[in-house]
């Protein structure tokens, strides 16, 4: 995985979008997790929903069936940032430094 798509679901998951009942509007979810910081950051030309429906087809976000009106990280994504977090810690201070 990139590592602008790490930062997504990490911001994710520092924020506390996880799980069916906070789900949130796409737009507010890329204000949350700073998607224009991150864009810039990592010089990223896609718009994010092209970069969010690529994390909904890994299953680590979900849009619950609406077709990406919502958004929130699923489960899967849940388990694969404390995974990352717990194995590849300097990976994860490196993007967290350049998003922060």
């Amino acid at each position: 995985m990139d590592d602008y798509e790490i930062a997504i679901i990490l911001q994710a998951y520092n924020k506390g979008i996880i799980g069916m009942p906070n789900y949130v509007a796409i737009e507010k979810f890329s204000k949350m997790v700073n998607w224009k910081k991150i864009s810039s950051a990592y010089r990223i030309k896609k718009r994010f929903k092209s970069v969010a429906q690529k994390l909904v087809k890994r299953k680590l976000l979900s849009d619950d069936g609406k077709s990406m009106a919502v958004l929130y990280l699923d489960k899967i994504g849940v388990a694969y940032v404390i995974g990352i977090i717990e194995s590849e810690s300097e990976r994860i201070s490196k993007i967290s430094a350049k998003i922060e």
